[in-house]
């Protein structure tokens, strides 16, 4: 992990202490490979794709400033991507301007002025709902082209609560991953 890690990921100024499936999770991460984490509620899931996407851009931003999305997460519910702005603000700090990783929320319960602002500052990490992903990827609206486009080059692509897509949903869901995949490279 990028150094940075043991200061941002940790608890009272100690590194939080991992369970095995939160190492194993950011290993494989680590060397490349996409993964499933299925472990009980409370148990650090988010922590598992949270901490080596951190790592990632800490090590991106130490050779390049360019500023674009490098991970979106995507949440079955505005509820749930709500819950992890706030965990992301308990670790990477309440200040904006002084995270060392930033991170927005893209929503149908944000007004005009914040998406205009994710579109001229792209956050590192964009929160976001599988259909306004869906909106983002189809929309003409300049707004949403450039937030999408901001994730060209798109290096982490989650999808948080995976049991929760089934049926129709779980196929638009994995089309829309297919063409996430291919338009985002």
């Amino acid at each position: 992990l990028h150094p940075g890690c043991r200061e941002i990921f940790a608890i009272d100024g100690s590194p939080l202490a991992l369970f095995r499936h939160q190492e194993e999770a950011i290993a494989l991460a680590a060397a490349g490979n996409s993964y499933v984490v299925t472990t009980g509620t409370g148990s650090g899931k988010s922590l598992c794709f949270f901490i080596p996407i951190v790592s990632a851009i800490l090590a991106e931003k130490d050779k390049s400033a360019e500023r674009r999305t490098r991970a979106v997460v995507v949440y079955p519910m505005n509820a749930l991507a709500n819950s992890q702005m706030e965990e992301l603000t308990k670790f990477l700090g309440d200040e904006s301007a002084h995270r060392p990783v930033s991170f927005a929320r893209y929503t149908g319960q944000d007004d005009t002025a914040e998406r205009r602002a994710i579109a001229e500052n792209p956050p590192d990490i964009l929160l976001t709902n599988f259909m306004m992903l869906e909106l983002l990827m189809t929309r003409q609206d300049e707004l949403d082209r450039r937030v999408i486009g901001n994730c060209a080059g798109l290096r982490f692509l989650v999808l948080d609560e995976l049991h929760t897509y089934r049926g129709r949903q779980g196929a638009d869901v994995a089309l829309l991953v297919r063409r996430v995949r291919e338009r985002l490279a």
